[in-house]
């Protein structure tokens, strides 16, 4: 079963934040999809995610965005965050950007252990989860998409 998936292939056109956010907070955004082997429907917005998972799970042919959540962070703060299904992630900022301007996160998908990345800037990183929607021919896989943002160098002291 596909566990993870790379950074890169969830590109979701979101709209820009023009605003950006003291320099000790982080904006998540935690995306909950769903996957089903028996629609052959894509949102428009996940139409490379789909490519991507499916080199790996050519079954799943259905992809629904579920749930958009952006949540603001400070350095250090876990927050959970709900997803598809009453389903909820965990999401903790680790540490501030380092020389290459990324942060650390450590999230915790539905009915998984904790995965701890250093975050590429403005890219997602999704993962498969164990949870499952409904039964039968509505039943569809959790799959979980978290970004942090903004990203920049770190300011010189």
């Amino acid at each position: 079963m596909l566990r993870l998936l790379p950074a890169a292939a969830l590109l979701v056109a979101l709209p820009a934040v023009t605003a950006c956010p003291p320099a000790d907070e982080i904006e998540v955004k935690v995306l909950g999809i769903l996957a089903s082997e028996h629609n052959a429907k894509v949102d428009a917005k996940l139409a490379e995610f789909a490519k991507q998972v499916q080199k790996k799970q050519p079954a799943l042919t259905g992809f629904k965005l579920d749930q958009t959540e952006l949540h603001t962070l400070k350095l250090g703060e876990t927050k959970k965050i709900n997803t598809s299904g009453g389903q909820v992630v965990e999401v903790t900022v680790n540490k501030e950007r380092n020389e290459k301007g990324r942060i650390t996160l450590t999230i915790k998908p539905p009915k998984m252990g904790q995965i701890t990345y250093e975050c590429v800037c403005d890219k997602y990183f999704a993962t498969a989860t164990e949870h499952y929607e409904g039964k039968g021919k509505d039943r569809a896989q959790l799959f979980v998409a978290v970004k942090a943002s903004p990203c920049g160098l770190p300011k010189k002291k």
